[in-house]
């Protein structure tokens, strides 16, 4: 429970960090052509892995 703990408050962290760049990450997907369809999914690939290492370590 405590793994989920530090994980859920360095997700929030990261988000305060990164929402005044909002407009800089969306034309950058613009810029790429990547839609928002395609950014969740990749961000949920890249939950799937991050999740995955922690498993690893902490097994």
């Amino acid at each position: 429970m405590k793994i989920i703990s530090i994980y859920i408050l360095i997700a929030g962290c990261l988000y305060f960090l990164t929402k005044p760049y909002k407009e800089q990450i969306d034309s950058m997907l613009k810029s790429i052509k990547i839609s928002t369809f395609d950014a969740l999914w990749l961000s949920y690939i890249e939950g799937m892995a991050v999740g995955g290492i922690i498993m690893l370590i902490i097994s």
